[in-house]
């Protein structure tokens, strides 16, 4: 992985991070519940999992040449990705919903595309304090 790859990966896991945080505040004040809370962080946890994933795929679909092959790696890891999804979503609406909110779940994972758009800010922030320092 080179070093604008890795950069990406940490900016847009700020990202994700800043927007669970934010979740979190939010929820301390509307509904302050443990389950609320730990759905949160699990939904965090999953996103910083389907980005990785995400990039994994991605990366190793462009070492071919191959247009069909890149297309097919991409289709094949994002349907694995979103299947073991809603496995993970079905088990803790069955089995945990006690302990662990579905809907925060679902919010936390949203911080993945919370963290593709703060990516650009994050970066340039990033870019200043590399400047300063």
């Amino acid at each position: 992985m080179g070093k604008e790859t890795k950069n990406l990966l940490l900016e847009v896991s700020a990202g994700i991070a800043i927007f669970t945080v934010a979740a979190m505040a939010a929820a301390f004040f509307i509904y302050p519940k443990g389950s609320v809370f730990a759905g949160l962080l699990l939904g965090m946890v999953m996103a910083l999992a389907m980005f990785l994933s995400m990039a994994l795929v991605l990366e190793g679909s462009m070492k071919t040449e191959d247009p069909k092959t890149v297309q097919k790696r991409s289709m094949i890891g994002s349907v694995i990705r979103y299947l073991l999804l809603i496995v993970i979503m079905v088990v803790i609406i069955s089995r945990f919903s006690g302990y662990i909110n579905p809907v925060a779940v679902v919010i936390g994972v949203l911080g993945l595309k919370a963290g593709a758009f703060l990516q650009p800010v994050i970066h340039k922030i990033a870019g200043n304090w590399k400047k300063k320092a």
